[in-house]
C-alpha cells in the first residue's frame, strides 16, 4: 500500500510540475525557491460555518525534499509549489488575529470538550438553529 501511495504522490507532483511550467505560475516557483526544509509557513483558509464564515490559520511544515521529481521541499505529500498554488499566499508567521485550527477547537466554538458525543450533536444542532434564526 505504501508503494502505491508513494507512486501516486510522485505522479501528482510530476503533473503539477508540468502545470507550473506550462501555466507559468511565477509566484509558486518563487516560493519553491525560497522555502527550505524545516520551515513552517502559514495560510489562511475560510471555513463555512452555520453562523458565518470563519477564517482559520493552517500550518504547513516542510519536512523533507522530493528527491524523485521536483527536488523541492515537501509538506506532507505536496511539493512547495503545489502548496503555494493550493493554499497561497503563505506567510512566515501566523496572521495576527486569526486562530489556528487547534486554537479554534480548544476555544469550544465547534467541539465541546468533555461532553458526550450525543451532547455535542445536540449543541451543534442548537447553534445551527440559532444561526438560522438570526440570533
Amino acid at each position: 500500500m505504501g508503494r502505491i501511495t508513494n507512486a501516486f504522490n510522485a505522479l501528482n507532483d510530476a503533473v503539477f510540475a508540468v502545470q507550473v511550467v506550462v501555466q507559468g505560475d511565477s509566484e509558486a516557483r518563487k516560493f519553491a525557491k525560497e522555502v527550505k526544509v524545516g520551515d513552517t509557513w502559514w495560510s489562511v483558509e475560510v471555513h463555512a460555518m452555520p453562523w458565518g464564515d470563519t477564517p482559520l490559520a493552517r500550518e504547513h511544515r516542510f519536512t523533507k525534499v522530493d528527491k524523485l521529481i521536483s527536488g523541492q521541499p515537501m509538506s506532507g505529500h505536496r511539493c512547495a509549489a503545489d502548496v503555494w498554488a493550493t493554499h497561497g499566499p503563505l506567510f512566515r508567521d501566523p496572521p495576527a488575529g486569526v486562530m489556528t485550527h487547534q486554537q479554534y477547537l480548544d476555544s469550544g466554538s465547534w467541539e465541546f470538550p468533555g461532553a458526550s458525543r450525543r451532547e455535542q450533536t445536540t449543541a451543534r444542532d442548537t447553534v445551527r438553529k440559532l444561526a438560522a434564526a438570526g440570533r
